[in-house]
């Protein structure tokens, strides 16, 4: 990747943006906006999400991390009584990168969430795929870890899967398990991909094919990732917000998992189709990711209150079998926030892989 002008990795990118969004506690805000550089309020979520960013790149070849990565894990692991459930699975994901002695209760931590079928029920997709992926880097370090990645993959498996392979949001009933983020389908996705390296789902790389599929089906011309999907029927009800930090690390992280285990290259083509809209192949021909002011816009979203008339009438026509009822791009404003989790996903998504689609820059605006 071209490093000289104005133009700077996505890696570095991260690097240089991360350090405006630390507390002075050493954990990272939840965001700030882009016209202050005040940092507003600490998350413990963020943090691990950097942690996991940094203890990639240290592993792809960036070992002055060591101290800030030990200092980061510390901080996160004593605020564990803040953890919700999906929190133990990126917090255990995080310590199987490591000899570390927390392994075991954390382990003991997560297995107890993972089989409280009450409890999984109540949680987001979200976090149902970060308890299987935490547990399944897990089981390499204790064989307690397959218990409650059995009992997870199965909930997944069977309650979490549509017919048609999309993730439904939640296992409670109601309009809302129906309708799904693209979070819900992009963290399934990776679940899916390192639950089928652990060997203990035979059906997970089937499954996640399947999933995949549709995300390349229904991913924009533009290369966006729409926001929100019908489960069952495996369409777009709305696809606002479009967030950059799906298009340029989240959606990577998995596209790219899924091509390294299939060997299909057409998963690796999408992550790199979805890159440029960050940088400028948008609806609004803005550079999301500006060097300059080292700010990672959030998304392009409606503005209000166009963004909740729009999701009610388009939700009521994909109910009915009818097109979409607004389709237009004209109600569209820059959400010019950003939150350190972006970063951190970056750092996941391409330390020391890169090379494996042309990444754009991110460029000075």
């Amino acid at each position: 990747m071209s490093k000289d002008g104005n133009q700077v990795s996505l890696v570095d990118f991260a690097f240089q943006v991360l350090p405006s969004l630390q507390q002075p506690s050493g954990l990272y805000c939840f965001d700030r906006t882009f016209d202050s550089p005040e940092i507003r309020g600490e998350s413990v979520r963020y943090s691990l999400m950097v942690l996991l960013g940094l203890s990639r790149a240290q592993s792809s070849g960036h070992p002055d991390l060591a101290s800030e990565i030990e200092t980061l894990r510390r901080l996160c692991l004593d605020r564990s009584n803040t953890f919700t459930d999906g929190d133990f699975g990126l917090a255990l994901w995080a310590e199987t990168r490591r000899e570390s002695p927390s392994i075991s209760k954390l382990v003991d931590e997560t297995v107890a969430r993972a089989t409280n079928d009450t409890a999984l029920a109540t949680l987001p997709g979200m976090e149902i795929a970060w308890l299987v992926i935490g547990l399944a880097h897990a089981t390499e370090h204790s064989d307690r870890a397959n218990v409650g990645l059995d009992r997870v993959l199965q909930h997944l498996r069977q309650t979490r899967l549509a017919p048609s392979g999309l993730a439904y949001h939640t296992a409670k009933s109601g309009l809302r398990r129906y309708l799904p983020n693209f979070a819900t389908q992009i963290y399934t996705l990776l679940a899916l991909t390192t639950a089928a390296r652990s060997k203990r789902a035979p059906w997970a790389e089937r499954a996640a094919v399947v999933l995949g599929d549709h995300l390349l089906r229904l991913q924009r011309p533009n290369g966006g990732w729409p926001w929100l999907f019908h489960a069952d029927r495996a369409v777009v009800v709305e696809p606002y917000e479009i967030y950059s930090v799906h298009q340029d690390a989240m959606a990577p992280m998995a596209l790219l998992d899924l091509t390294e285990l299939t060997g299909d290259d057409r998963y690796a083509a999408a992550a790199g189709a979805g890159l440029d809209w960050s940088t400028g192949n948008n609806e609004l021909g803005v550079n999301l990711l500006d060097r300059s002011a080292l700010f990672a816009h959030r998304s392009i979203r409606r503005r209000a209150p166009f963004d909740r008339l729009v999701l009610g009438a388009n939700t009521a026509a994909v109910l009915a079998h009818s097109p979409l009822t607004w389709q237009r791009d004209t109600t569209l404003e820059l959400n010019a926030t950003c939150r350190p989790y972006h970063l951190g996903w970056i750092l996941e998504a391409w330390s020391g892989r890169e090379r494996l689609v042309e990444t754009p820059a991110a460029e000075a605006s």
